[in-house]
């Protein structure tokens, strides 16, 4: 049996969040190329400018940031939720790819989602040692 605590478990469960959510944004790329953005313009800037306000009251409260940061985060944080939309719109939209396309992309991302959590786990590994 399983444990929750098992190591294994846990791998393999943060490797298939991440490909998920790489999978969505790979898509998102897709929709937004093909068919431009997914949300209307004013609800992008709302994203835009809540992910600012955040970011920018996150960084003065812990005094780690500047201005350009919480400009930065909310740029990314804007861009991520558009692309998350975007692919949660094409998956849901598309009829020309099939089963076996997307279960091989979904075990490419899970590859690349591994080797990613196995390269942020040593950095900061190394960085605590400092």
């Amino acid at each position: 049996m399983i444990r929750p605590e098992s190591f294994i478990l846990k791998a393999f469960l943060a490797s298939s969040l991440l490909a998920l959510v790489i999978l969505v944004l790979a898509n998102g790329l897709i929709q937004i190329f093909r068919y431009g953005a997914p949300l209307p313009t004013s609800v992008l800037l709302i994203l835009a400018a809540l992910s600012f306000v955040l970011a920018a009251s996150f960084f003065e409260r812990y005094e780690v940031g500047s201005i350009i940061w919480s400009m930065l985060v909310a740029l990314v944080g804007t861009a991520m939720l558009a692309l998350l939309s975007g692919g949660v719109l094409h998956l849901l939209t598309m009829n020309s790819l099939s089963w076996e396309d997307l279960i091989s992309s979904f075990a490419v991302a899970m590859i690349v989602s591994m080797s990613l959590l196995h390269y942020l786990k040593r950095s900061l590994g190394e960085i605590e040692q400092y």
